[in-house]
């Protein structure tokens, strides 16, 4: 789907607290849409930005520490561009979108494992906890803009398969091979946990819900990273998301188990959920997949009807007379 604009939402009506750099993002993009600079030599580009953040954050010095502050926060904007650049250039990509998401897996475990003056086992604790917390929302941002007009080269349900003919079958097969090493674990963790706490036929997730998830996209994530970095207390970072984040995350979640009958403590009071013929469809599909491994991706487990069953049971009850 061709975003003109840049933008990942069509008709968004929700503010992201994660995307606060979209804007100059978008700038940026529009300035290299005419160039030969495609969307993957971005990404690369702010993958290497992220390892030099790491080098900085492991010197431990107080100036190292402030130009990692400012390498993460440039690998924050650059991580919009080349998402924006790929729809300006209308070239979404699968392989791109594979691509970007298991460089930030590496890149980001980089960063945690650079943190001086910390234990191993609480630097792999807060990485764990913050990409994590980084799934949480970005499931329920998927979820979203498949029902808003969005961005569609991402998916709840993720396949090894792309509809684009430039992409490359066999780049797309190592990366998907990485991305369910990384991150398949963590997209079934968070659609269990929502069934578990919305129930099977939770509606899609509201605007007011978008806005509190969307502080644990990444973009605001890494404010908290260059927060504790200006201060010069990098040992910090795994406690904070593993403690401050982490609470935030399970409150977030528990009021999920409230927004089916309206009167959730995030949504507009009163009102009823959503049930949109597309949401519900969606909705549907994600939970039959995910309950039946063996089913294929997006299809509707049906039930007998109400007729049916009534039918079947008359003809039981003869029997027995």
């Amino acid at each position: 789907m061709k975003k003109p604009d840049g933008l990942k939402m069509g008709d968004s009506t929700y503010v992201d607290l994660s995307d606060y750099a979209r804007d100059t993002a978008v700038f940026i993009a529009r300035m290299l849409a005419p160039t030969s600079i495609h969307a993957a030599q971005v990404t690369w580009f702010h993958f290497l930005l992220m390892l030099g953040a790491a080098f900085c954050l492991h010197r431990g010095t107080i100036i190292s520490m402030g130009w990692a502050a400012l390498l993460i926060g440039l690998k924050n904007l650059f991580d919009a561009v080349d998402g924006s650049l790929a729809r300006l250039q209308n070239r979404p990509s699968r392989v791109g979108r594979f691509l970007d998401s298991d460089l930030d897996f590496i890149g980001n475990l980089v960063l945690f494992l650079a943190i001086p003056e910390f234990s191993l086992e609480g630097r792999i604790a807060g990485f764990l906890a913050f990409i994590f917390q980084g799934s949480i929302f970005n499931f329920y941002a998927v979820w979203y803009r498949s029902t808003h007009n969005g961005d569609a080269t991402s998916k709840l349900v993720e396949t090894g398969d792309s509809p684009y003919d430039y992409d490359d079958p066999r780049a797309m097969s190592i990366l998907f091979f990485m991305y369910r090493i990384f991150y398949s674990w963590q997209d079934h963790g968070v659609a269990i946990l929502d069934r578990f706490v919305a129930g099977r036929d939770a509606p899609t997730p509201n605007s007011r819900f978008m806005e509190f998830s969307s502080a644990l996209g990444p973009g605001f994530q890494y404010l908290a990273i260059i927060f504790f970095l200006v201060l010069g207390t990098p040992a910090a970072i795994p406690d904070t998301f593993i403690f401050a984040f982490g609470i935030y995350a399970v409150t977030l979640l528990l009021t999920r188990s409230t927004s089916q009958s309206g009167a959730g403590r995030l949504g507009p009071p009163g009102t009823a959920p959503n049930r949109d013929e597309a949401s519900y469809t969606s909705n549907q599909q994600v939970r039959s997949s995910l309950s039946h491994p063996c089913s294929a991706p997006g299809r509707l487990i049906r039930r007998p009807s109400i007729r049916f069953r009534n039918r079947t049971e008359r003809l039981r009850l003869r029997r027995r007379a």
